[in-house]
This record gives structure tokens, C-alpha cells and sequence, in this order.
């Protein structure tokens, strides 16, 4: 679908979501107003809060467009399952966590603001993971590969892979450094070694 065909009022939505994302990637979330994210966005405060009437409802709308970008990731399985597949999996997973940095960098303090945020969040954390065990599964299906873990140990599996992926670049700027191509290479690197002992035969 062209821009042109987007309704103005859905233009304008998107347009204070991408601009909401690099102000609070930039400053946080509790150094943009309503009013500073208006001026940003080149609207009037009016303007905005038709759109959205306060910032828990800009961050709401950010996690679902976030998590809506997230669903790719399940597309980029193939026959057969390589390590380069994995690599580009991981890479663009960590290049969306970069995206939206403010969101893992306030997570705890979100979360705990806003209760329907953190409801919301929790429900789509509960069916993200199952879908990294549907993924871990599909990844042993690609490389022809009889899984031994336990429903149990698969779970652990799968859920320390996802604490890895939502928490890493936090950890990378906690030690100073800067998040760029190189850092997200070594996040890659890491989530492969995480995979590597359960798939010897593909990684």
C-alpha cells in the first residue's frame, strides 16, 4: 500500500509514533512532555492529544507497533536451517531492539507506571515465548534434528534465550559502550553460542 492511500489522520499517527521513538530513544521518556513531543512533531498539543491523549497511551501504541515489526522475525525460516539463517535472525531481532532502546532501557520503571502496559506486555511476553519453543523446534525440524530436551529444559531453553535478547543491549550500554554495528555482531555471536550445544549438527 503507497503513502498516498493512508488515511491523513493515519499518516500523522505513525508520524508521532517514529518521532515519540527517537525522542525518547534520545532523551527518555521522562524528558519528553506531551508538549515537547507535540513541538517536535510539528503539531499543535491539540493535535496530539486527538490522537493520543497522554504518553501512556504514545507508549502503548509503540509496544504493539513494535511487537507487530517483531512478528518478521518468523518468516525468515527456510529448508535447510543454516547458521547464516540464524545469524540474520538474530541480527534483525537486536537491530529492533536498537529501534526502540528506550523501551528495554525503562522496562521495570514502564511497567510499573502503567498497569495496562504491563498487562499487555505480559500477555504478548507469555506468546512470545511460546513462539521461540515453536521456533526451537522448527530450527531442529530444518536441520533434520530429533530433539531430547524435556518440556521442561525447552522451556528454560527458550526463555533464557529471550531474557538474552530483551536484555543485552542494556547490558552492553551498562558497561559504557556504544551500541552499533559492531556490539550487535557480538550479541549475534552470543545468541549463536547460546543455540550451538542443543544443534551441533547446523551451528
Amino acid at each position: 500500500m503507497s503513502p498516498r492511500s493512508y488515511k491523513p489522520s493515519q499518516l500523522t499517527k505513525t508520524h508521532i509514533l517514529q518521532t515519540a521513538v527517537e525522542r525518547y530513544n534520545e532523551s527518555g521518556t521522562a524528558s519528553v512532555p506531551m508538549s515537547a513531543l507535540a513541538e517536535a512533531c510539528g503539531i499543535s498539543a491539540g493535535n496530539l492529544q486527538y490522537h493520543y491523549r497522554n504518553k501512556e497511551e504514545v507508549i502503548r501504541a509503540i509496544l504493539e507497533e513494535m511487537y507487530r515489526e517483531f512478528d518478521a522475525i518468523y518468516t525468515f525460516l527456510e529448508v535447510p536451517f543454516t547458521l547464516n539463517t540464524l545469524r540474520r535472525i538474530m541480527g534483525y531481532s537486536f537491530g529492533l531492539n536498537r529501534k526502540y532502546i528506550f523501551f528495554f532501557r525503562e522496562l521495570g520503571a514502564l511497567l510499573r507506571h502503567d498497569p495496562l502496559l504491563a498487562a499487555r506486555f505480559r500477555e504478548i511476553q507469555a506468546k512470545r515465548l511460546e513462539d521461540q519453543k515453536t521456533f526451537i523446534r522448527q530450527l531442529a525440524q530444518a536441520g533434520g534434528i530429533q530433539l531430547t530436551l524435556t518440556p521442561e529444559e525447552l522451556h528454560n531453553v527458550a526463555l533464557i534465550g529471550w531474557v538474552l535478547v530483551n536484555t543485552w543491549l542494556s547490558h552492553v550500554e551498562s558497561l559504557g559502550q556504544e551500541i552499533n554495528d559492531t556490539t550487535l555482531n557480538e550479541a549475534v555471536e552470543v545468541m549463536v553460542q547460546h543455540y550451538k550445544p542443543y544443534f551441533p549438527e547446523i551451528l
